[in-house]
């Protein structure tokens, strides 16, 4: 069986999630569906993150096994096939044995803030609008404090079968006004941890906690410790690292997710 591995894009807007739930609309069910028609048989996908409902992806990965299906024919026949709220924009066969979440060595998101007087139309659902003047340096106070393997009980719902221990390798602010953009890459994450981080250092970056806040949440291992869960519409997941893993059809992550425009004379960073 060949292993075939498909980097995927999607606005998680009117998605029940990634993962296939009876009678709801998924991003694995419109993939899966996709590669039955060519297939002409069921074909069954596993992904490197199962987003919630409402949160976007740039680079989920998404792998399958046939021994009849070629990485070429897929990335050319998705999409006709494939809703106009995700696309396989690369599509490459894989070693033996790579699985996109069991090889996979880091998973990156980024949550989007719109920092201003007033809401905007077009990134409404992609960011989430704060009136509020937010302290970055608070919040990369706060994050800073997450960094490294804990106990993230009360950050995520944490199954019967799973440890609550996960280990974050970078959680990092930028000011990039009207942007704010909260950028947390880690080895594996819990349900809704990402949004609960963040939800909690907007509430330091606002002045309502202080920032032993993050660092008194995360020791008390409850979940009524930490702050509210941010809304799904601003996290995206950006990005998912391999060792030895390319996407020779990818463009590059563009702002407003990444720092790409980040210079002095186009936008104020920090």
């Amino acid at each position: 069986m060949t292993v075939i591995r498909l980097l995927v894009a999607y606005d998680g807007t009117s998605f029940a999630g990634f993962q296939a739930q009876p009678g709801q609309r998924t991003v694995q069910g419109a993939l899966e569906d996709a590669l039955a028609e060519i297939a002409q048989r069921s074909v069954r996908t596993k992904a490197a993150g199962r987003t919630d409902a409402g949160v976007h992806a740039l680079g989920q990965v998404v792998t399958f096994e046939d021994d009849v299906l070629d990485a070429d024919v897929v990335m050319r026949a998705m999409p006709a096939l494939l809703p106009s709220d995700v696309a396989v924009i690369d599509a490459q066969d894989g070693p033996d044995g790579f699985e996109s979440r069991r090889s996979a060595k880091s998973r990156s998101y980024v949550y989007l803030l719109w920092s201003h007087e007033a809401p905007h139309p077009i990134y409404r659902k992609y960011s989430l609008w704060t009136r509020e003047t937010l302290d970055v340096r608070k919040i990369n106070e706060s994050l800073r404090q997450i960094v490294g393997t804990h106990d993230f009980t009360s950050f995520g719902r944490v199954r019967p079968d799973q440890s609550s221990e996960r280990t974050i390798l970078r959680a990092t602010a930028v000011d990039d006004l009207p942007f704010i953009r909260i950028q947390v890459t880690g080895q594996s994450f819990l349900h809704q941890m990402v949004r609960s981080l963040v939800g909690t250092a907007i509430e330091i970056g606002a002045g309502k906690r202080d920032v032993s806040f993050m660092r008194d949440a995360l020791v008390a291992r409850n979940r009524q410790a930490a702050g509210q869960v941010a809304p799904p519409q601003g996290l995206t997941l950006v990005g998912v690292d391999y060792d030895g893993i390319a996407w020779p059809r990818r463009v590059a992550v563009s702002w407003p997710w990444s720092d790409a425009m980040c210079s002095d004379d186009v936008v104020r960073c920090a």
